[in-house]
């Protein structure tokens, strides 16, 4: 699906379609109304399978992680499934190291959780499957920042479960500026609240309607964070312990717990993720501002109705 690309995609999809083996075929669609969920929507349109999967123009998949997304879907017939990704570009940046871990320890840890539940609320469409007639009764995707965000909430709603493939490995580009990591995150959300918004914790059941719901804290995990944490550490410094104490670095060490056994299961996938201990400290300790201040941002634009473009 070309997106009204002018990068030359359409010359490199036309040179692998040629090359591509009879019963794997591949064929060069164009949507020249911009938007993702335009060109989503006309892929759709062109499925004649049971399932289907999609995957960004920047993701790269490891050689099985078709077959075993797939496996997983068709075993649990669910409505989709999220693959597993991670990095591509650990390296090109000071920006970029600190995601390495996001996507390593925490983006990984809360989709499993939730994907044993069988109630995972982003199936991500950098590297998602999907069972084409529930994608179909819930409408496609919609023109929204978090189009893929709305898309699962409306799975669940319908009633299919979604799950989580942590063996199905991807390898996505991330933001290399502090800037471009900024706009992303503030996408992602208001793509939270589009998803609040169009399917309310109320409407869904069981396991989902508590995982939607626990969402809405985030919002007041962002504000306690940028309002009531960072003030505290700085007051800390000084020697005031009013907003930080013991029970702050009880809750550090029961964090640092929860991402030592994500590492060590992401570990044994035997995936050659890149460490970087600078990164790593980075994560720790930097990596939360920006993102809860851009969440912040994105939680504001969104109540005030502005529209944010994708670029």
């Amino acid at each position: 699906m070309d997106n009204a690309s002018t990068d030359g995609t359409k010359r490199q999809i036309q040179a692998m379609a040629r090359l591509a083996p009879e019963n794997r075929p591949v064929r060069y669609l164009y949507c020249g109304q911009p938007g993702k969920a335009n060109a989503l929507n006309l892929g759709l349109s062109k499925v004649r399978t049971r399932h289907f999967l999609t995957a960004d123009a920047d993701t790269w998949l490891e050689g099985n992680a078709v077959q075993r997304i797939m496996n997983h879907i068709v075993g649990t017939r669910r409505g989709c499934v999220a693959g597993n990704l991670f990095v591509q570009n650990p390296t090109r940046s000071l920006t970029t190291r600190m995601q390495n871990y996001d996507y390593l320890l925490s983006i990984a840890a809360v989709k499993r959780f939730q994907g044993s539940y069988g109630a995972t609320l982003v199936a991500q469409g950098a590297f998602s499957a999907y069972n084409t007639c529930a994608v179909r009764r819930a409408g496609g995707w919609q023109q929204v920042m978090g189009e893929d965000i709305v898309l699962t909430y409306r799975l669940l709603e319908l009633g299919y479960s979604s799950g989580y493939e942590p063996a199905a490995v991807g390898y996505t580009r991330v933001p290399e500026t502090l800037g471009g990591l900024y706009r992303q995150r503030r996408r992602w959300a208001m793509g939270m609240l589009e998803g609040l918004r169009e399917v309310p914790p109320w409407r869904q059941s069981g396991c989902t309607r508590y995982f939607t719901s626990v969402n809405l804290s985030i919002i007041y995990l962002d504000l306690a964070y940028l309002f009531g944490f960072v003030p505290g550490v700085i007051l800390a410094l000084f020697g005031y312990c009013y907003l930080v104490g013991l029970l702050t670095v009880f809750t550090a060490l029961v964090g640092a717990l929860c991402f030592w056994t994500v590492y060590r299961y992401q570990k044994r996938l035997d995936i050659p993720f890149k460490n970087t201990l600078f990164g790593f400290i980075l994560f720790l300790f930097f990596f939360q501002l920006v993102q809860s201040t851009a969440s912040l941002h994105g939680y504001l634009s969104h109540l005030a109705g502005r529209r944010q473009n994708w670029k």
